[in-house]
Formats: C-alpha cells, structure tokens, sequence
C-alpha cells in the first residue's frame, strides 16, 4: 500500500465553512464545505504511458481503485487504462487493457468481486429503436470484453447527452446493485441485474444540488459524488437498510489556482474539468479529467486528461 505526502507548498488553505441550499425533496439544508487536501500526486495520462505525446488525447470519464492499481475509463477510446498508484511516468507498470477503436462512449466504470469477479463499464446512452438507454459492457477480471447488457431507464434524443455519468457496484440482501447517476438530474438509480438486464428498483437523490454529476464512488457506506461544472465532490453516507443517504454529508471545493495552473497560487478555478473520481481508502480519493473544451479560459487546459490523489479534510 503506498503512503502518500503532500509537500508544503502545494497545502491549500484552511477549511471554510459556507452555506449551500438544496432542494432534495424540498429539504433545506446546510452544509459544511471544505478544500480539498492536495494533489497528493498527479500527472497527464499521456506522461504515464509509454509511446504518446501531447498531442494524444485521453478524455477521461471514470476511475476505479483496485489493489495498486488506478482503472481509467475514456469516452474517446475503447482502451482501459491501468496505472500504478504511484503515477510512474512513462512507466512499464502503466499499459492500456482491452480493444477496440473510434469513440467510445465509456462514462463510468465499476468491480464486482463477488464470485466471479467482473468489471462493469457504462455507456452514457445508446440508441435502442427510437429510445436511447444506457448500457452496460462486462468484462472478466483481466478485463477481456464478455458482453452488453440493457439498462431500461430511457431518454429522449433531447436528453440523452446527460445520461448515466457514472457507476458504482454494491451486494446487498444476495443481489448484484448498480448505483448509475444521472448527470442532468443527480437522480441515483438504484439498477438491479435481472438475467441480461439491468432494471431500475428505485431512485434516490443526494441532499445536494450541483449543476451536473459526473461520477459516483463508494467505499463500505461511504458515497462521493463529483461535479465537473461546480468544481466540487459530495461525501456523505449511505443507508444500510434503505437506498437513500444518511445525514446531510461535506461538499468538497477542489483546489484554485493560478492562470498557469499552480496550486494555491491564486483563486482560478483550474480543476474544472473533473469527471471521475474513486476511494483510495477511507480519507483518500482519486479523481480523473476530462479534455477541456475549447471555449473553457486557457488555464482550465493544464489539468485536464489527468489523473489526481487528495485527502479529505
């Protein structure tokens, strides 16, 4: 297991207290907000592999921690990163899994390590006749592709760009759980698998609003929901005997920075291009980002297609 250290000057501020409204079911809450602790580590995905340069693009969209290992989604490839922990660059330890060329779609991915193990990667939405639905690819623990499974939770052609943004595995009462958020809505369906279908029981929503959300995490009880637009993460808890959280939970700002991408070295909003995010351990997270966009200011480029470790507070 490694152990990780944050210098000196890359320490952000103290924790500040703010007020948040929300409106989960109609409740008005207040919330504690605090900065995240970090990075730990970081580094462009490109730096890690071995044979690219900058001009390759690895938008990622989803992180899962498993051993010592980070598994790295991208909706611009079928490839599935693993990366060490450590973020070697240009690394033998780092390689790309899987096959498969164009523009993927992959928005999340998830491990099942009941039984059989499996991998769990989700598409945003697929057309399925005139009705676009998410779907769920399965993969073997050595992450070989096995097949596609349906979700029947639809969207319409005006909604189906903010689909499910992310997913999460969870055992519960001897059935297999897929927790998918919605990036439009926050909504948490809560997907049980069903033969060669994943069928939504029930959703719940977060007692906060974000703008979007871009992925889901847990670890034991613990739940993290990260916002790319808002440049936050939501921690807080899972029920054990419902499909709902427990509490009202902490939002966590991700680092400013300066207009050339130092932390802590202004008020900048750098890290806004956040969309996956997983638990190293109980205080740790890992977060992945997505390729900036080219209307976003030239200071939101210098974290992108990267992968990062911070502590919560």
């Amino acid at each position: 297991m490694v152990v990780f250290s944050c210098k000196k000057e890359t320490l952000v501020a103290d924790e500040v207290q703010s007020t948040i409204t929300s409106a989960n079911n109609h409740d008005t809450r207040t919330l504690a907000t605090k900065t995240l602790w970090g990075p730990l580590l970081e580094s462009r995905v490109y730096k890690l592999l071995s044979g690219y340069n900058s001009s390759d693009d690895f938008e990622a969209s989803g992180v899962y921690t498993l051993g010592n290992y980070f598994y790295v989604v991208f909706d611009n490839r079928y490839k599935i990163g693993k990366f060490l922990n450590t973020l070697p660059q240009n690394s033998n330890s780092n390689s790309l899994l899987s096959s498969g060329s164009g523009n993927s779609n992959f928005e999340g991915i998830t491990y099942d390590n009941y039984g059989t193990p499996h991998w769990y990667v989700v598409e945003e939405a697929v057309k399925n006749g005139s009705i676009w639905y998410p779907r769920i690819r399965q993969y073997s623990s050595s992450m070989n592709y096995q097949s596609s499974q349906w979700t029947d939770y639809a969207f319409n052609s005006s909604n189906n760009s903010k689909a499910f943004e992310g997913i999460a595995y969870i055992r519960r009462n001897n059935n297999d759980y897929l927790l998918s958020i919605v990036e439009g809505t926050g909504a948490i369906a809560v997907m049980l698998q069903t033969g060669n279908t994943w069928t939504k029981v029930t959703e719940f929503f977060l007692p906060v609003t974000f703008t979007d959300y871009s992925d889901i995490a847990l670890y034991g009880s613990k739940l993290a929901v990260v916002s790319q637009e808002d440049a936050q993460m939501w921690v807080g808890e899972l029920s054990s005997t419902s499909w709902t959280t427990t509490g009202s939970g902490t939002v966590y700002d991700f680092p400013k920075g300066s207009s050339t991408g130092i932390v802590g070295g202004g008020n900048l909003t750098i890290y806004a291009n956040e969309e996956g995010v997983s638990f190293v351990d109980d205080s740790t997270v890992v977060t992945c980002s997505d390729k900036a966009a080219s209307s976003q200011p030239s200071y939101q480029t210098y974290k992108d297609q990267s992968v990062q470790i911070f502590r919560l507070r």
